[in-house]
């Protein structure tokens, strides 16, 4: 296996959705962009569609799909089928009997005199890969104060979280901001309209660039490019990708990676139903879906809000469509 490889440890995903998530999230760290990519799968069976899937969206990074392990065979023999190097890795793995380990403490400064030799069961008091040592406590007079005790300052969660806020610290993609308040109660209003007023000479603007319309739910997988804009009747889900030189429409739930303005236009816009891209682009500027939005479902409603996404001080920032 190359030693060049950028791994990405999927093991603890139990089905596609969380390994897009994971994914996904593993790309905002520059360091994983346009490099070789190994994956480690637990034992989850994937199929043609679903590692297509996988791979389009690690080629959306500039990056390849080179080595894959799993602990699953029907995975390991589809990715050598799809000319992945894969190698099986069963999950669980023969772990050694304990032993007990006996030392003598010594008498200290100050300590009357004694000898003690304690046998305690030797355990791992490893987390998260730091290994911490048993304490011992003492009264004044030199004796075992009740019974060894084993602590730590930090449990397994905390340093968990702070593992996750230094990874965090390191993203350079921020998220897309909402230019309005998500909460805010919806008010009936009526604009007042004048049918009567004089008439203007004022042109209708028109975009020149040519638009296909596409009357199809783009699936995990496809790719759809176009030198113009593109308006898409239908939902795109995680695992697909869009890319327009213009503007990109989806009369839909838009759940997956939207590239607008693609050859550098910045006033181009990404207009959805429902926004719940995975990652939007626009000319230069990136962002990606905020942290604790569900990826593989959205609850669909008889209600939507249109949004359109566009560039406010070289931020994508999304606003209503009234």
């Amino acid at each position: 296996m190359d030693n060049d490889l950028f791994i990405i440890d999927l093991t603890s995903c139990a089905n596609t959705g969380e390994i897009i998530t994971s994914v996904s999230g593993a790309f905002e760290l520059p360091n994983a962009r346009e490099r070789q990519i190994g994956l480690k799968f637990g034992d989850i069976a994937l199929n043609q569609a679903q590692m297509l899937s996988i791979q389009s969206l690690i080629a959306s990074w500039g990056s390849e799909l080179k080595y894959l392990e799993s602990a699953n065979e029907i995975t390991k023999e589809l990715a050598l089928s799809m000319g992945i190097e894969a190698k099986f890795v069963p999950l669980t793995q023969e772990i050694p009997p304990q032993e007990n380990v006996s030392f003598e403490i010594k008498p200290n400064e100050g300590f009357e005199s004694f000898n003690q030799e304690i046998n305690i069961e030797a355990k791992d008091f490893s987390a998260n890969g730091l290994n911490i040592e048993p304490s011992i406590n003492f009264d004044t007079n030199g004796n075992n104060s009740s019974q060894v005790q084993n602590t730590w300052e930090k449990s397994a969660d905390e340093i968990q979280e702070e593992i996750s806020q230094d990874v965090s610290e390191k993203q350079v993609m921020d998220t897309y901001k909402k230019a309005y308040d998500e909460n805010e109660e919806e008010e009936q209003t009526w604009e007042e309209v004048d049918y009567y007023a004089p008439p203007t000479d004022e042109p209708v603007v028109v975009d020149s660039k040519q638009t296909i319309y596409v009357n199809q739910t783009l699936r995990s997988g496809q790719v759809l490019e176009f030198d113009g804009n593109i308006v898409i009747i239908g939902d795109c889900h995680p695992g697909s990708e869009i890319k327009a030189a213009g503007d990109i429409t989806v009369w839909g739930v838009l759940g997956s990676i939207a590239h607008a303005g693609s050859k550098g236009n910045r006033e181009a816009k990404i207009r959805a139903l429902k926004m719940n891209a995975v990652q939007l682009r626009i000319a230069d500027c990136y962002s990606r879906r905020p942290d604790g939005t569900n990826i593989p479902y959205i609850i669909k409603s008889s209600t939507f809000t249109p949004e359109e996404a566009r560039i406010v001080d070289n931020s994508i920032v999304l606003f209503k469509i009234n």
